[in-house]
C-alpha cells in the first residue's frame, strides 16, 4: 500500500489530538482503502496493532455481512 502525503497528514493531524484520535483515524483510512480495492482483490491481511485483535477486526466492519462479533469470543 502506497502511503501518500495526505494520509501522513490525516494521522499527523488525529494523533495530535489523541492517541485514541490517531487510532480511530488509522481505523477509517484501513476502511477507506479496503472499500477502494475490494473489487480488485481476492484477500487482505490486516495486522493487529500491539497484538489487539478488535481493532483489525474492526477495519472489516464496512464489509457487508462481516460480523466481528462471531469471531471475537
Amino acid at each position: 500500500m502506497r502511503v501518500t502525503p495526505a494520509i501522513m497528514e490525516r494521522m499527523r493531524a488525529a494523533s495530535a489530538i489523541s492517541k485514541e484520535a490517531g487510532r480511530d483515524e488509522g481505523l477509517k483510512i484501513a476502511r477507506e482503502s479496503l472499500l477502494e480495492v475490494r473489487d480488485l482483490i481476492q484477500g487482505v491481511q490486516v495486522s493487529a496493532p500491539f497484538g489487539n485483535v478488535k481493532y483489525a477486526l474492526e477495519v472489516f466492519s464496512v464489509l457487508e455481512g462481516f460480523e466481528a462479533q462471531q469471531l471475537v469470543q
